[in-house]
Order: C-alpha cells, then sequence, then structure tokens
C-alpha cells in the first residue's frame, strides 16, 4: 500500500467518524420570540383553568412545567382559576392553561405566546390549551396503549411558552419533538432540550429591561409564525438523521474505492 493511499484513506476514516459524530450535534430550534428580556424572565405567574381536566391533570402540568425550572427562571403558578372566560389565545394578561376544543382535531394541545409588534422578540403572554377530544393519561406511570401522556405534552407546551420550537431532526428524540405516539412517554429533557434552554437563558439578563410599554397593537406568534404550536399524534423513533448520517458517510467510502481503484492503475 502506498503512502499516498494510506493517507488518503485515514482521512476518509476520520471523515466518516465525523460525520458520524456531527449526525448528534445539538440541533434545538428557537422561536423569535422569548422572555429573556425581562430582569426576573417567566416571573408571571401561570394560572390551570381546571374546569373539565381529567384526574391529577393539574399537577402533570405543574411537574412538565418544573421539568424546566434551573437557576435562571422557574415556572411559578397561582391557585387555580378561569379567569379568560373560555376564551383561548387573547391578550388579556393571563398565562392561562385550559381544557377545551382546539381548531385542529388531531392536535393534542396548542400553544399560543403574544408580543406587540414593535416588539416581536418579547413574549408578553403564553397561553395553552389541553385537547378535550383526547383519552388522556394523567398519572405518573406508564399510560395504556391508547392514552396520552398529559406529563409529557404538558413539558412539550411549557418548551414552547420558553421560546423553543419543534426539532424532529437529532435522536435521542428530544421533548421538542413534533409528535407523541400514544401508551409513550417524553417527560425528561434531553441534553438538546436543555442546550435551547440555556442559549435562550444562560446569559446574564439585562439589569433594568422590565416589561415592555403596553400598546394597542399585539399579535400572536407560533411555530412557523401559524398562530401557535400544535403538538399532534405520530411516532418519535424517526430514522431519518441516522439515514442521513450513513448516508454522508457511504460518500467518503465511494471516493477511497476510487481512488483505490485509480492508484491501482497507475502502478500497473
Amino acid at each position: 500500500m502506498s503512502v499516498r493511499y494510506s493517507a488518503v484513506m485515514r482521512g476518509c476514516v476520520v471523515w466518516c467518524v465525523g460525520l458520524l459524530l456531527a449526525s448528534q450535534v445539538l440541533a434545538f430550534v428557537r422561536n423569535e420570540s422569548n422572555w429573556s428580556y425581562m430582569v426576573n424572565p417567566l416571573g408571571e405567574n401561570w394560572v390551570i383553568c381546571p374546569d373539565g381536566m381529567p384526574g391529577d391533570a393539574v399537577q402533570r402540568t405543574k411537574d412538565g412545567a418544573a421539568a424546566w425550572d434551573y437557576e435562571h427562571f422557574q415556572f411559578t403558578f397561582d391557585p387555580e382559576a378561569c379567569l379568560s372566560n373560555g376564551a383561548f389565545g387573547i391578550l388579556n394578561s393571563v398565562n392561562q392553561i385550559d381544557f377545551g376544543p382546539l381548531q385542529d382535531e388531531e392536535a393534542l394541545a396548542n400553544t399560543i405566546f403574544i408580543f406587540f409588534t414593535n416588539a416581536p422578540d418579547q413574549i408578553v403572554e403564553c397561553d395553552m390549551r389541553f385537547s378535550n377530544a383526547v383519552n388522556w393519561y394523567t398519572g405518573t406511570g406508564t399510560p395504556a396503549a391508547d392514552q396520552f401522556d398529559w406529563w409529557s405534552v404538558a413539558t412539550h407546551e411549557m418548551g414552547h411558552c420558553l421560546g423553543l420550537s419543534h426539532e424532529d431532526h437529532i435522536n435521542p428524540p428530544p421533548v421538542m419533538r413534533s409528535a407523541l405516539p400514544m401508551g409513550s412517554v417524553m417527560r425528561q429533557l434531553t441534553p438538546d432540550d436543555v442546550a435551547g434552554r440555556d442559549s435562550i437563558y444562560g446569559a446574564s439578563q439585562a439589569a433594568s429591561a422590565g416589561s415592555p410599554a403596553p400598546s394597542s397593537t399585539a399579535s400572536m406568534g407560533g411555530g412557523g409564525g401559524g398562530g401557535g404550536c400544535s403538538f399532534v399524534p405520530g411516532n418519535p423513533t424517526d430514522t431519518a438523521p441516522l439515514l442521513a448520517a450513513l448516508g454522508n458517510m457511504l460518500l467518503p467510502v465511494i471516493v477511497l474505492g476510487g481512488v483505490r481503484v485509480w492508484m491501482q492503475r497507475r502502478q500497473r
């Protein structure tokens, strides 16, 4: 084996390893709006409207929020109350979580964050609704095969409230994945989820930020600008990231084979 061919082969091996590792790099997606402008991010209390909620849904909602808590902020809750008169996604200075019908009948839940048009990067209110058309599991164990886990969905939706969007291109599947299958749980943050949170709130906060001045013009924002982020039933075990990595690794193998054939022909 020639020195030149050996060097090329080593380079291709390094390339393959690098591509495999790169397939697992952090891939979180941030919304354009969040609460990092505040001295005390997410310091405004959330209110859960328990009307119609099944079982221990109120506590599971708080458990989902607590998954995101760390030294820079924590979700806090006022006593349960229904302060929005059944309305969802309206600016009324109440960060409310409730239970009811959704326009997207296939969605498990929907989150709406609201900002003023003169400061689109600053969330001023976040509202969340869980679908009343879903067979929910509100315990702490494993849901049945025909149930969806409230705790997992609450963790996901709270990620939207703090400023993260969907991410479907990394393994292991993060909490911020866009779909959840029946009978499964996704309650624990992955390194990708944690990195996304820390990228928004890890830096020191402005000392004199505070809430934006009142304005008569407000807009609703969400994943893809569609008015909100919906979590839907589905399979989070997508193999696309692995297949992409294997595809990338195949290229240097082909190149290596071509170089070897070329070197053999030159030696004849």
